[in-house]
């Protein structure tokens, strides 16, 4: 019996026990108190539990608590600067086995995706949607009613209601000639129009994020016909996009919260235009640019497929917009 206990915890070994206490002491030292493999230093190598003597002092609580926070932090923002400043390394580290140092790539992908959908749908925000200046001024002008009326839409609900209730037609909508989808396309139209689409985009908005879960492994697919020679696994590609698209959410979420700003302080105006030209910018240089680290292509043959992906990207995200719209259409 005492010899479990020595297996398995320190804190139950008396001190007192007679010839035995110091040997029995250094056996249990060598033992995780959690898992019972041997310790070979300040941290189980099974279970990863801290080596100290106990949780039962406040300095011991201390210890994990200031361990816990330094680490994450310290993973966090290491993670999110080479994200950004060094396109491709995070993925190259991750399969050169350097992956303890920095946040896992599906992980970090959520966080910012959550981050990024969250400032880019949340209503009362501001965006910067250069595709909304290209309107019609009637169309702007309904999409500031819309807005100052009700006041909790984002600027793609206002913009959407105003498109569903002029441009779409319930009875001309065809789907490939299929009687029930049609069906239950049109009733779906009907139900949209009856509330100027706000239901629709509402749900359009939460399916969007969930959409990307079918859009990344659909252009990983692309990605590993662009890089056939030499062949790669298809998880590279797969974890490739997903630092690409993390870094490309963590910039335009710093974008959004600029905008923020500069609704708030109105002589940041200048700077909130300038900072959204960079973005784009950046976007458009950051995937080159993680290509050319990444698969150590020469520039010419880098640029030619980074073409190849930026037509293959809006062909696929079409297609799954189309299929989420329809999706969403019919749910809602």
């Amino acid at each position: 019996m005492q010899g479990e206990h020595i297996l398995t915890s320190r804190a139950t070994i008396p001190p007192t026990v007679p010839g035995g206490a110091a040997a029995g002491h250094a056996l249990a030292e060598q033992r995780c108190g959690n898992c019972a493999s041997i310790l070979t230093g300040a941290y189980c190598a099974t279970c990863g539990q801290h080596a100290h003597a106990g949780a039962r002092t406040l300095a011991a609580v201390l210890h994990d608590a200031w361990h816990d926070v330094t680490h994450l932090d310290g993973r966090l923002w290491r993670t999110l600067w080479l994200l950004l400043v060094r396109p491709g390394q995070l993925t190259v580290d991750y399969f050169q086995e350097r992956r303890a140092r920095y946040l896992p790539p599906v992980r970090l992908y959520l966080v910012l995706s959550l981050l990024f959908f969250s400032f880019s749908l949340a209503p009362g925000v501001p965006h910067n949607m250069p595709a909304i200046s290209k309107a019609a001024p009637s169309t702007l002008a309904q999409v500031a009613k819309t807005q100052q009326q009700g006041g909790s839409d984002s600027p793609l609900s206002a913009l959407g209601k105003v498109d569903i209730a002029v441009h779409l037609s319930c009875d001309n909508i065809q789907v490939g000639g299929i009687a029930a989808a049609e069906r239950a396309a049109r009733d779906a139209c009907v139900r949209a129009k009856q509330d100027g689409g706000a239901s629709f985009l509402k749900s359009l908005a939460h399916n969007i994020p969930k959409m990307m879960f079918v859009f990344l492994p659909l252009l990983a697919a692309v990605m590993a016909l662009l890089y056939w020679r030499p062949r790669r696994y298809y998880v590279e590609h797969l974890v490739y996009l997903l630092h690409n698209h993390s870094a490309l959410f963590l910039s335009f979420t710093l974008l959004s919260l600029l905008d923020l700003w500069a609704s708030i302080w109105q002589r940041l105006s200048v700077l909130d235009v300038a900072s959204g030209i960079m973005t784009l910018l950046y976007a458009i240089w950051y995937p080159y640019r993680s290509m050319r680290r990444y698969y150590a292509q020469g520039g010419a043959l880098t640029a030619f497929k980074y073409a190849l992906l930026a037509s293959a990207y809006l062909v696929c995200l079409v297609f799954t917009l189309v299929g989420t719209a329809f999706v969403t259409a019919l749910e809602s």
